[in-house]
């Protein structure tokens, strides 16, 4: 009976420490932005400016070379004179400073390369936050989305 009672302290203990990494990994964490099946909008609030976020090849999946491509738009207008960077960061979990600098391509487009880490704990929620510099003043917008 005590081992069975043992046993089953265990497990109770095994389930809660997973369930506790899976939300430290930002595994539970609600994707907004699924961007394997194309492009995610936002717009800054208070800028009025439209950001549009997509990745590419698809589908996106950590350790591979990633295209990062950002399209602004100003009052239906492109966006030709801002600093373009996207920060990519795993909620819940420091996977080091992965920050992909873009560069205008014209028409308010911004593009750069980078690669998404592999998580060890299985974690496949990304946040990446977009952050605009325009007229020294920075604004920024997040996506969270999964990677394969």
């Amino acid at each position: 009976m005590k081992s069975k009672s043992l046993l089953i302290l265990r497990l109770i203990i095994l389930s809660l420490w997973f369930a506790a990494e899976r939300t430290y990994a930002g595994m539970d964490l609600q994707e907004d932005c699924m961007i394997n099946s194309g492009p995610c909008i936002r717009e800054i609030k208070n800028d009025g400016i439209k950001v549009i976020l997509d990745m590419y090849p698809k589908p996106v999946s950590a350790m591979k070379d990633i295209v990062f491509h950002v399209t602004l738009t100003d009052k239906g207008g492109p966006v030709t004179d801002a600093s373009v960077m996207v920060d990519l960061t795993m909620p819940g979990m420091f996977m080091g400073t992965n920050r992909p600098v873009l560069t205008h391509t014209g028409r308010g487009e911004y593009e750069g390369r980078g690669v998404i880490q592999a998580c060890s704990h299985g974690g496949k929620t990304w946040r990446a936050e977009v952050r605009i510099t325009r007229q020294d003043k920075t604004a920024s917008v997040s996506f969270i989305f999964g990677v394969e």
